[in-house]
């Protein structure tokens, strides 16, 4: 088994232990599957570039070069293009680029969560993924804000979607949130930006083995 499908095999490990026990079981398998499909993608892809080099030459070095990319490390953030919300998101709350950086492998624009929800209660963990998905369209946009079905997807990536409570979850939460009345984009509340800013110093810190 290749190092890098075992690492993500122990992370997925550890994403379960951060759901509901009824519900740890079936994420396991959709997690496991989309592990074990994507891995088997990248072998294939790697097989069909060998079989058309016969002489080991250049086709080889690609070959090389392409699994190089999918190991390559995040870039971390740079100042230089950060939207001006963001830093003044970090400077007012002490959120530190190194706590982002832990959160997100970064490339260019292009912001990857790896982050884990550790919530023990679904309505706990829908909040923290809003949170987050604002937190991820700021860095990529400059806006706090998020889309309701994207979070609803993730909820139900990360078995912890309540379909019944789903609306009343943010309406419960909603001094975190502005625009829950309408339709679009949902935007964080200054108490939303700070309760973004304790979840990003819970999940970095848990992210750090502290």
């Amino acid at each position: 088994m290749e190092a890098a499908l075992k690492a993500e095999i122990q992370e997925i490990l550890e994403i379960v232990k951060t759901v509901p026990e009824t519900l740890q079981t079936r994420t396991l398998e959709l997690l496991l599957q989309d592990a074990l499909d994507r891995a088997g993608g990248r072998k294939h892809s790697l097989q069909s570039e060998q079989r058309r080099d016969d002489s080991g030459g250049e086709e080889g070095i690609q070959i090389e070069k392409k699994a190089t990319k999918v190991k390559r490390e995040s870039e971390g953030l740079d100042p230089n293009t950060m939207p001006m919300r963001v830093k003044a998101f970090m400077k007012r709350t002490k959120v530190t680029d190194k706590q982002l950086g832990s959160l997100f492998h970064i490339e260019g624009n292009q912001y990857e969560p790896i982050w884990g929800v550790n919530a023990t209660k679904v309505s706990k963990a829908q909040v923290q993924i809003a949170l987050m998905q604002s937190l991820q369209r700021a860095l990529t946009k400059g806006e706090f804000s998020f889309d309701r079905e994207e979070v609803r997807e993730d909820c139900r990536k990360k078995g912890c979607y309540d379909r019944t409570n789903f609306k009343a979850n943010f309406q419960n939460n909603g001094k975190y949130f502005s625009g829950l009345e309408k339709e679009g984009l949902v935007s964080l509340t200054d108490e939303g930006m700070t309760a973004l800013a304790a979840v990003v110093s819970e999940l970095a810190g848990a992210s750090d083995g502290k």
